[in-house]
């Protein structure tokens, strides 16, 4: 229930900033939900929700810079929980491992080459850079790539579906934390385009 509340003081808090914003290069603020899978099992059980997809604490808060459209910078941050019973890394989870990341990433919306940015119905995108997940308080960093898709709700609302595949650059927990994260979101334009 405190999380419902939380998304709706952002969603007024927005609406209300993006009534002093008249830029080329708009910020776009995201608030939604994600799912991790770390399951060991590579693209094996992609679509094993069941087992593998981890389905709580599910908060994604994100903040993203464009720039001409094409490109952008985002900084987002993630909550969730891998239940017991769960596929981690090739085992079932027999304790609770509460997760954390904080990640910067680029993207490049490929879409723009060949459809209108300010106007299509919807963008797509390549996204890649660097992760810092936690593991009950243990720091594992990522390389992150992925692709993602923004469908327009109206001008300045878009809902936003992303995966990404987070690769794990050190070793600080048992096993591979390499992992894949899903996540939907709904975000809005706060320096809004020309139209």
């Amino acid at each position: 229930m405190k999380s419902i509340k939380y998304i709706i003081l952002i969603v007024f808090l927005i609406n209300g900033i993006s009534s002093f914003s008249q830029d080329d290069n708009p910020w776009v603020l995201g608030v939604g939900f994600n799912t991790v899978d770390n399951s060991g099992t590579r693209f094996k059980q992609l679509l094993n929700i069941t087992d593998n997809w981890n389905l709580s604490r599910l908060l994604k808060f994100s903040a993203e810079k464009r720039f001409l459209f094409d490109y952008g910078i985002e900084l987002s941050t993630t909550l969730n929980k891998f239940n017991s019973g769960k596929m981690i890394n090739s085992e079932f989870n027999i304790q609770e491992v509460n997760y954390l990341s904080v990640d910067i990433m680029a993207k490049n919306y490929v879409s723009n080459y060949f459809t209108n940015p300010q106007h299509s119905t919807y963008t797509g995108y390549i996204v890649g850079g660097l992760g810092n997940n936690f593991f009950d308080g243990v720091l594992n960093q990522t390389l992150n790539a992925g692709f993602g898709i923004n469908i327009r709700i109206k001008y300045d609302l878009r809902i936003n579906l992303q995966t990404l595949g987070k690769f794990s650059i050190d070793d600080n927990s048992p096993g591979d934390s390499s992992h894949l994260q899903h996540s939907i979101s709904i975000i809005k334009w706060i320096k809004k385009a020309q139209k």
